[in-house]
C-alpha cells in the first residue's frame, strides 16, 4: 500500500461518477478505463487500459479539469442489486489500489454523503 487516498464521487442526481485526477494518475494515467461492479462486495472498480475497444471509456477532462462518466444504467443497477446509494445526492468513496494491475476498487457500502457546500470544493 502506498499510503495515498484515492477518491471518486458519485452523484445520483445526475447519474455521474467523477473520477479524480489523482486516482487516474495512481493507475498510470490511462487513455481509457473500464468500470466494473462486484455486487457481493459492493465494490466499484476502475481499471486503467490503453486499448480502445467497445467496452472502454475514453478519459477526457473538461475545461475545469474534471473527468465524469455518466451512466444512469450503472448507478440504477448498483442501487437495485445492492440497496446502497439510495438517497439522491453525492457520495464520496475511498479506494484501495490493486497490487498487480492498474486498478483501484472503491467500497460503495462505506461511501459517505457529501453536503452541497463540501461538494463545490471537491
Amino acid at each position: 500500500m502506498d499510503g495515498q487516498e484515492y477518491t471518486i464521487r458519485i452523484d445520483t442526481r445526475y447519474n455521474r461518477i467523477c473520477i479524480h485526477r489523482k486516482t487516474l494518475k495512481a493507475i498510470g494515467d490511462p487513455l481509457f478505463i473500464h468500470l466494473g461492479y462486484l455486487a457481493k462486495t459492493k465494490e466499484l472498480m476502475v481499471l486503467g487500459t490503453w486499448v480502445d475497444d467497445r467496452k472502454s471509456i475514453r478519459v477526457r477532462f473538461n475545461n475545469s479539469g474534471s473527468f465524469f462518466v455518466v451512466s444512469k444504467a450503472l448507478i440504477e443497477g448498483i442501487r437495485s442489486v445492492s440497496g446502497i446509494l439510495k438517497e439522491n445526492g453525492s457520495y464520496l468513496a475511498v479506494g484501495k489500489k490493486a497490487d498487480n494491475i492498474p486498478a483501484i476498487s472503491f467500497s460503495l457500502s462505506d461511501a459517505e454523503t457529501v453536503a452541497a457546500t463540501e461538494e463545490a470544493s471537491i
